[in-house]
């Protein structure tokens, strides 16, 4: 094997371990791994591109479409969701909209403190502003 060929083995090979690296990121809801699956995709759009295999290209441009797509609707979904916080804050204001700022902020922070207590919150309580 030339130089230029073991080379790009263990290229690849990397890449394909970012690349796992990247679907764990995927499966634990973190922006990050979409970004590192497309990124892995553009070295083998190179690779092909260099060494003219066409076939790896075609796969790896519909792939790093995919992962695009996906990050995307993914990224909007996750600018669209409020946190637990705000969602807490928005009960409390429908129900007890004439409560005084300071009763309210008070409520949000003991139904935090229930979510958080029933396991439903990942957060420990703290003070919230209203």
């Amino acid at each position: 094997m030339t130089s230029s060929i073991i080379w790009w083995n263990y290229l690849l090979a990397a890449i394909d371990i970012v690349g796992l690296v990247a679907l764990i990121a995927v499966g634990r809801k973190r922006a990050v791994g979409w970004l590192w699956a497309m990124i892995t995709q553009a070295v083998w759009i190179v690779y092909s591109t260099a060494t003219l295999q066409w076939g790896f290209l075609a796969v790896a441009v519909v792939k790093l479409a995919i992962y695009s797509w996906n990050w995307a609707t993914w990224s909007r979904k996750v600018t669209r969701t409020r946190t637990a916080e705000h969602l807490a804050a928005e009960i409390v204001d429908n129900q007890y909209s004439t409560a005084s700022d300071e009763d309210r902020r008070v409520l949000v922070e003991d139904l935090l403190a229930t979510l958080y207590r029933e396991g439903f919150y990942d957060k420990p309580p703290k003070q919230v502003s209203v």
